[in-house]
């Protein structure tokens, strides 16, 4: 299916550009949180329709991922 192969690869460039989990992580700074935020954001815009699908929370869980995406966007704007 064309849809899960687009979700895959967008959670493969998800974890390429923001690294596996590590167990002792420095605190990013801000402009280091912005730019991995931008460059994720276009993938999880990907994910969202398929987190929507997910049965009795997926609507909530997207909801939740949106509002935090509204506080991304306001403190990490996009250069103009």
């Amino acid at each position: 299916m064309v849809p899960d192969k687009k979700m895959l690869d967008a959670l493969d460039k998800i974890e390429k550009t923001i690294g596996p989990p590590e167990k002792a992580m420095p605190i990013p700074s801000l402009p280091e949180v912005c730019e991995k935020y931008h460059l994720i954001r276009p993938w999880i815009l990907i994910l969202l329709p398929f987190i929507e699908q997910i049965p009795v929370y997926g609507k909530r869980i997207a909801a939740v991922i949106r509002f935090l995406m509204g506080i991304a966007d306001t403190v990490c704007p996009l250069p103009t």
